[in-house]
């Protein structure tokens, strides 16, 4: 069967077969939780578990996936009954509302559990029907020789709609019962498990999912490949090596959006990867309700965050908007505590604030900020694709004009880059340098040589020019910080000491720079003298 990719990233579109078969990332965290559902016989209350994780990261294809493995495991569907909650259920507002249309599902699941809910309803009227309902629902357990896990998605959204008393009962019967084990599953579940006056702190076993690595993200749209049915998906990750690990970089190897990547096409080509544009048009549902959740004042306040795109001060927001600093810090309390932006301390009693996820601020650069923010992320991700394309660096290449590619048209730029490069390599620090201004002018229109230049930087650093370095990003007219952003924080790594301003700028790197800033670095300690 052929699947969109759409359809292979949204677990509810699939069959158990298909999900199973799709199953390649996430082992990690499935065989550890499974493995503690086998080896535990549930005679006691057992350790309960949160998923934790942005959208878009696999915890519902992992809750699924646990729940297939209980119905098909041999031994375990003997003596264990899952029932799994999806994301939505607007209809569960009060905790008799949940064990209700637990009772529902468990009818659905097995024929001995039919009447269970007509039996709960002969107790409506009375006072303490939720505690009634969770006893009915225990005694037919016991009496069946079952036990219950439940798997709800989006735990996060009914706890919310609880009320304080409910949530209470909930912990104590999690806390004291036997017959039934918890699995949730939330992209917020911080201020139900890390504040102390809340039910649930420290209640939970957190699972936390984090973005893909290299290897995974490769894994991941191999068997995306697969399900378009194309026999070279291996030859096309091969050929698009570069790009594909600038967007799992930039996106932070969220699954969801990197299988947005890829698009079937009728055509010979097969599939293709998406650019940054259309990629970023894809992303917009995704987005957009993060936005729309805003009041007005927090809208402002993240439009300010997001087009700034580095980390920005209290104060410096409080200026672009024209608020007072204290009604400003009280709003990103709230931006922080809802999971919409990080703070990064500047000092001992003050903090930047960047979006927490990265590829949600570039999303908003492309929607929302002008063409030079536009150009800002068009050349990062240039940098990006031409970084983790790279086989060769500084003084490796053993053919130096055919490594370069020079374009013939061009002698201006190679002729004199050449020269700069060769004087700097003999320590004539100050002619070659001259130099690079030089070839810098003349390469001002063009991205063509880019990687070649961040070469000429990473030798710089490596002979410790690092004021001569500083000089050529500070000249405005070349752009240089825009366009070589990585290499612009490496370098504030070197001279972090020098200066606080250098080591608050470096403090300014987001998570989607911060993987190839130290390969930079690493890169410029390998070719010290």
């Amino acid at each position: 069967m052929q699947t969109s990719s759409v359809s292979f990233y949204n677990p509810n579109n699939l069959t158990e077969k298909e999900l199973i078969d799709s199953f390649v990332i996430r082992k990690k965290e499935f065989q550890k939780i499974i493995n503690d559902i086998k080896s535990s016989d549930m005679i006691y209350p057992e350790q309960h578990y949160m998923i934790e994780a942005q959208r878009g990261y696999g915890k519902t294809t992992l809750l699924k996936r646990l729940y297939f493995e209980i119905k098909r495991d041999t031994e375990l569907k003997e003596r264990l009954i899952p029932v799994i909650l999806p994301e939505e259920q607007y209809n569960i507002r009060r905790l008799f509302k949940l064990w209700e249309v637990v009772a529902q599902n468990l009818e659905l699941e097995s024929n001995e559990f039919i009447g269970l809910l007509e039996q709960m309803d002969k107790h409506a009227k009375e006072e303490n029907y939720e505690d009634i309902c969770f006893k009915l629902i225990a005694q037919r357990l016991n009496g069946k020789n079952k036990k219950l896990i439940l798997l709800i998605d989006n735990t996060e959204g009914i706890l919310k709609k609880f009320k304080l008393i409910e949530q209470q009962k909930l912990r104590e019967i999690l806390l004291t019962s036997a017959e039934i084990r918890f699995i949730g599953a939330s992209s917020d579940v911080l201020e139900f498990t890390f504040d102390y006056e809340k039910p649930f702190y420290d209640f939970f076993k957190l699972v936390k999912l984090k973005g893909l690595t290299t290897d995974e993200n490769n894994e991941f749209l191999e068997k995306l490949g697969k399900s378009f049915n194309k026999k070279k998906t291996t030859e096309l990750i091969s050929i698009n090596k570069g790009k594909i690990e600038a967007f799992r970089r930039l996106t932070g190897g969220v699954p969801r959006i990197m299988s947005l990547l890829f698009t079937s096409e009728c055509s010979n080509r097969g599939l293709a990867f998406k650019d940054i544009d259309t990629l970023s048009d894809r992303v917009t549902p995704l987005y957009k309700h993060v936005m729309d959740n805003l009041s007005p004042v927090q809208q402002e306040i993240v439009d300010v965050i997001a087009l700034n795109w580095e980390a920005i001060t209290t104060k410096e927001i409080a200026d672009k908007i024209r608020m007072q600093s204290k009604e400003v810090s009280a709003q990103l309390n709230q931006l922080e505590k809802n999971g919409v932006i990080n703070k990064t301390p500047l000092n001992k009693k003050n903090y930047m604030y960047q979006t927490k996820d990265r590829f949600f601020n570039i999303w908003y650069l492309i929607r929302f900020g002008g063409e030079k923010e536009k150009q800002q992320v068009l050349w990062l991700v240039d940098f990006l694709e031409g970084w983790c394309s790279r086989e060769t660096l500084i003084n490796k290449s053993k053919n130096k004009e055919q490594d370069l590619n020079y374009d013939k048209n061009c002698n201006d730029f190679s002729t004199i880059y050449e020269l700069s490069r060769t004087l700097l390599l003999n320590d004539k620090i100050e002619a070659s340098i001259k130099k690079a201004s030089l070839f810098l002018q003349v390469s001002n229109n063009t991205d063509k040589y880019n990687r070649f230049i961040n070469e000429y930087f990473i030798l710089l650093m490596a002979k410790k020019q690092y004021n001569s370095l500083l000089n050529l990003f500070n000249e405005k007219r070349f752009m240089l910080k825009d366009k070589f952003k990585p290499t612009y924080y490496a370098l504030m790594y070197f001279i972090k000491n020098q200066d606080e301003k250098f080591e608050i700028e470096y403090k300014k790197v987001g998570e989607e720079l911060k993987e190839t800033v130290g390969e930079i670095i690493e890169e410029v300690k390998k070719n010290k003298n």
